[in-house]
């Protein structure tokens, strides 16, 4: 497990140190904080190699739109690097570091160089990280284009060791979904799915993909209790939905990470209990570091219920609240979060 983060040049943050980090944690702060840009440092510094590099950008469609006419221009390098980096700064000699310590250290460092002595004008991204050791001393190297993007890998990069699951906020690809369900069928955790998915909608009886035209809501039905019909998946709204994407993640990153943006969204408080003890339960059973965020007070004040119901679990959970330009993450553990949710105190 990562204990500690420190960030330097990524994205908002010039600097920050995130410690100590547990089992789950759960980011919390105003908007434009950077609790997104955390999940995405932690994902990176997971990863390693040009893959980990453009997920994020990627993710966020940060995209060069180039000119048809031009011809300097690399009409395929279209992921835009210039927003990984602290104020946005492409400028030769502009990096960022990355490092997480735990059992395992981890960094990564990325920076704007020149191509070569003679060719002072192009410029490049050097990557290196400890994910690749046989990459340490050279690194990779992205060409900039004129334009200022760079080529996202030309194919899928290998399975990174360990899993690291990314479940962004905007979109749940049914096709993805669809992937991690072949990864379970026939294992321990199939019927875990099932169960889990009664958390949110008790009625849930049976769960299938179907095996064609993989990719709208509609290849996913459900079987519930006194209904014969077949029931799509997105007839029954989009918390179930999420929540689905949730358990699929998070069963299938055994012996790694699961990155979560807004973590109970559609959900309803009176579920949220109930789901923080799943995802703890699970995380600590199948060895899975568990990163989130969410605006809801509701989802903290559920924590403080666990801590009530199930204090044992409570303990593996740690609240970082981002404040813009700390160095620091102010940090709630089980006893403070229980303390701030009685006193209504702000920890959002």
């Amino acid at each position: 497990m990562i204990r500690e983060l420190n960030v330097n040049g990524f994205r908002c943050f010039r600097e920050i140190r995130v410690e100590p980090l547990t089992r789950v944690n759960l980011f919390v702060g105003q908007n434009n904080a950077g609790k997104t840009s955390l999940l995405e440092a932690i994902e990176l510094v997971a990863i390693g190699g040009v893959e980990g590099l453009v997920r994020s950008a990627v993710r966020r469609d940060e995209k060069i739109l180039t000119r048809s006419g031009a011809e300097e221009e690399f009409k395929e390098h279209v992921v835009d690097p210039s927003h990984l980096f602290f104020g946005h700064d492409l400028r030769f000699g502009t990096s960022f570091k990355i490092e997480g310590h735990g059992e395992t250290e981890r960094w990564v460092r990325c920076t704007v160089e020149q191509a070569s002595k003679r060719e002072t004008l192009i410029k490049t991204l050097r990557l290196r990280d400890s994910v690749r050791p046989t990459l340490h001393l050279g690194g990779e190297r992205l060409t900039i284009s004129p334009s200022g993007g760079v080529l996202p890998p030309p194919r899928r990069m290998p399975e990174s060791n360990p899993r690291v699951n990314f479940l962004a906020a905007e979109s749940i690809l049914e096709g993805r979904l669809g992937q991690l369900w072949d990864t379970l069928v026939l294992t321990p955790e199939e019927e875990e799915i099932t169960e889990s998915l009664r958390i949110v909608e008790p009625q849930v009886e049976r769960l299938a993909f179907l095996t064609e035209g993989r990719g709208t809501s509609a290849n996913i039905v459900l079987k519930l209790k006194g209904i014969e019909q077949r029931i799509p998946l997105g007839s029954l709204g989009g918390g179930l939905r999420h929540f689905l994407a949730l358990v699929l993640n998070l069963l299938s990153a055994r012996g790694g990470f699961l990155l979560v943006d807004e973590i109970d969204t559609g959900l309803h408080y009176s579920v949220l209990v109930d789901m923080w003890r799943l995802i703890v339960e699970t995380a600590r059973r199948l060895d899975v570091q568990v990163f989130a965020t969410t605006h809801s007070l509701d989802c903290v004040r559920a924590l403080a219920r666990l801590h009530n119901k199930y204090p044992e679990l409570a303990a593996e959970v740690t609240v970082h609240r981002v404040e813009k330009d700390a160095p620091k993450t102010v940090v709630y553990d089980a006893d403070e979060i229980v303390i701030a949710a009685e006193s209504q105190l702000e920890v959002r």
